[in-house]
């Protein structure tokens, strides 16, 4: 009889501390702010605008869910808030980077066509 009590209990344990609330994800909702804060300071919302809008919606759906004390429900969206302002954030240097290589590119052809247009006396035959 002894064996079975110590089994159940043995079971009961676990079962009750998967039940037990986890802490408030802190540091995950800091993270996710920062992340949003950087993307927001590159430029996202003009480069990145659906994946800036995502990363807000899932924040704030994180910080509601913390408010409701469904901690493993904050810390996803904190999560998926964090990687949608790094993905905006990375999309928003791939565009400024490719802008500046068109950029780069025309004063290149502007160059050209100046050098064509004017050679130097010294290129002069």
């Amino acid at each position: 009889m002894r064996k079975i009590h110590v089994l159940t209990l043995a079971l009961a344990i676990p079962a009750l501390q998967a039940c037990a609330p986890t802490k408030p994800p802190v540091d995950l909702l800091d993270a996710a702010s920062r992340s949003l804060a950087s993307a927001r300071t590159a430029g996202a919302q003009e480069y990145a605008a659906a994946e800036y809008r995502s990363a807000g919606r899932r924040y704030d759906l994180a910080q509601s869910a913390e408010a409701r004390k469904e901690y493993d429900d904050a810390a996803r969206f904190a999560r998926e808030s964090t990687a949608d302002s790094e993905l905006a954030t990375a999309k928003t240097r791939l565009a400024r980077a490719r802008a500046e290589v068109e950029r780069l590119q025309r004063e290149n052809g502007n160059l050209d066509r100046d050098l064509n247009e004017h050679p130097s006396p010294e290129a002069q035959p």
